[in-house]
């Protein structure tokens, strides 16, 4: 685990998805608990299958040369999507919670 910590913003990631996939846990969202669980597994599967050897999870030497940056590039779309579906998600909860009020 201590080769993980050289990334810059690997762990503040896990730690915030997680956080918010407890929290929607215990305030009984269940929609929104179940979209932020796969992502919250997979952030902690990447962090725990990083190989010994490595600086971290982007490694830029192992990057560039197994080819791997196409794969990480889709991987931060896919997560940049996610969240961009979260906020307006949140935005709506939060909008829909105001107007009841």
């Amino acid at each position: 685990m201590e080769q993980q910590l050289k990334d810059k913003w690997v762990v503040p990631e896990l730690v915030g998805q997680a956080l918010a996939t407890v929290l929607m846990l215990v305030s009984l969202h269940w929609f929104v608990f179940l979209l932020n669980l796969p992502v919250a597994a997979w952030n902690m599967y990447r962090v725990w299958k990083v190989p010994m050897g490595n600086m971290g999870v982007f490694d830029p030497t192992e990057i560039h040369n197994r080819g791997q940056l196409k794969s990480h590039m889709k991987e931060s779309m896919i997560k940049l999507g996610f969240h961009l579906l979260c906020f307006f998600i949140y935005l709506y909860s939060m909008i829909l919670a105001l107007i009841n009020d």
